[in-house]
């Protein structure tokens, strides 16, 4: 019997919400990280804080950063690279729905206990 297509609505509405909810604040990090350094490429990243599938990315960046992101979530850019190599590692399947980037373009990865979701904005 096939899964219900239903089943993960609600997480998979969330990731959705998520996206459309912080895109403006992604956006306007990503202008300000990129004017620093224009030749970074960068990804707009949101972790949800239940999300036992972002425990990967969770732990990748509190190695970076020296921050404990235990229980809570993340909103934020992060280099592509960065983001690639948790991605190949962890759920190489969804490197296929990553938007590429490009010089006007922002990729969105939304990480919730339903999966993950991707996204882009123009910059």
């Amino acid at each position: 019997m096939p899964a219900d297509p239903l089943q993960n609505f609600g997480e998979q509405q969330r990731s959705y919400e998520l996206l459309e909810e912080h895109r403006a604040a992604l956006v306007a990090d990503a202008l300000e990280l990129l004017r620093e350094h224009p030749d970074l490429e960068v990804v707009g990243l949101i972790l949800d804080a239940d999300a036992s599938e972002a425990s990967a990315m969770r732990q990748a960046l509190e190695r970076a950063t020296g921050q404990n992101f235990a229980g809570r979530g993340f909103i934020g850019v992060a280099p592509r690279q960065f983001v690639l190599q948790i991605l190949r590692a962890n759920a190489p399947a969804s490197l296929d729905w990553l938007p590429a980037s490009g010089a006007r373009v922002l990729p969105l990865v939304a990480v919730t206990k339903g999966g993950v979701r991707f996204g882009a904005v123009g910059l």
